[in-house]
């Protein structure tokens, strides 16, 4: 057990935020197309800060941090949740230094689930809660959005409104999130979600993506205009209940993000299988060059299939996700 830094107080602020998925329009997002994300509760981050002498220390088992991380305060090399502190104490006028943050996250970090912004979310939320602020939504969006875009260079603020976001898909276009009607239905399908084992790096995905849509001149400018088109039909689908209608679309928007040079023989090999088993349709989630795969299953039967097929396959592990309640678990 690490040592505590001296004169630690006993008062605590606490805050929470949870894993996001992207279902449709992940790095088109940049360029003025729409997303539709997901929330996901059943992946949380809690963090916790209390007062201390010294400089920021922030301990995590969880995050990539070093375990126990100082860092100065404006320090772009360091990890995102030292540049959430920096954003926060600078909100609320505080000085820069005195705090313990301890974060306990169940979010794999570098998989597209928006590990950076979720833990950014729980410090900004823990420290003003010590100094007795409760942020609001907006405030909160905005300060998750500086030490994202710090940390990885644009940031389309996808993961930012997702993470803090009460549950249900979103539709997010232009920094804007409306929430998305999902039509209720006797049987509705089943989300699962493959990491791959691959660490991602957003950084590099959205560099990828920028070249290649350069290389490609008006063909690129051609392939947002259908990834924004296929996001927009997905919309309709989830709210008219034309649910198996989403897969085809899945697997058009993955050729899209491929052609971006944003897939990997990972997550080529978990698409694969997934479709082999039936799923109505497979694409990367998240920035891509590594991370998670989403497949749709066209109910509980049809998941536990596709589930066993995408860990034979190589997944490291398989997670659920429910559209309604934005919960999720294991098939």
């Amino acid at each position: 057990m690490l040592a505590r830094p001296g004169a630690e107080t006993t008062e605590l602020g606490t805050g929470r935020a949870s894993a996001k998925l992207i279902l449709f329009g992940e790095h088109v997002v940049l360029y003025g197309r729409p997303a539709i994300s997901l929330p996901v509760p059943s992946l949380p981050v809690t963090a916790r800060a209390r007062r201390c002498e010294g400089p920021v220390v922030i301990e995590s088992a969880s995050l990539d941090v070093g375990g126990r991380a100082t860092a100065p305060a404006r320090s772009t090399g360091t990890a995102v949740p030292r540049l959430a502190v920096t954003a926060v104490c600078e909100h609320l006028g505080r000085p820069d230094d005195g705090l313990f943050v301890t974060v306990d996250s169940g979010i794999p970090a570098g998989r597209g689930f928006g590990s950076s912004a979720a833990s950014s979310a729980a410090i900004i939320e823990a420290v003003a809660a010590l100094e007795g602020r409760k942020l609001d939504g907006d405030t909160m969006f905005e300060l998750v959005q500086r030490a994202e875009s710090l940390a990885h260079g644009k940031a389309s603020g996808v993961d930012a409104r997702t993470v803090i976001s009460a549950g249900g898909p979103l539709w997010f276009r232009d920094g804007a999130a409306t929430p998305l009607p999902v039509a209720a239905g006797s049987v509705l399908p089943v989300l699962l979600v493959a990491d791959t084992g691959v660490y991602g790096s957003t950084r590099e995905a959205v560099a990828t993506v920028r070249a290649a849509l350069e290389a490609l001149g008006k063909f690129g400018e051609t392939l947002l205009e259908r990834a924004g088109a296929i996001t927009a039909a997905a919309a309709v689908d989830l709210a008219t209940g034309r649910f198996a209608e989403l897969g085809p679309k899945m697997i058009a928007a993955h050729a899209i993000l491929a052609r971006l040079g944003v897939s990997c023989p990972e997550i080529e090999t978990l698409i694969d299988a997934a479709l082999e088993a039936e799923a109505l349709g497979a694409k990367l989630s998240g920035g891509g060059l590594g991370g998670c795969v989403i497949a749709l299953a066209a109910d509980h039967e049809a998941a536990i299939r596709v589930r066993d097929a995408l860990l034979a396959a190589g997944a490291v592990r398989c997670h659920t996700v429910e559209f309604l309640s934005a919960g999720g678990g294991s098939v």
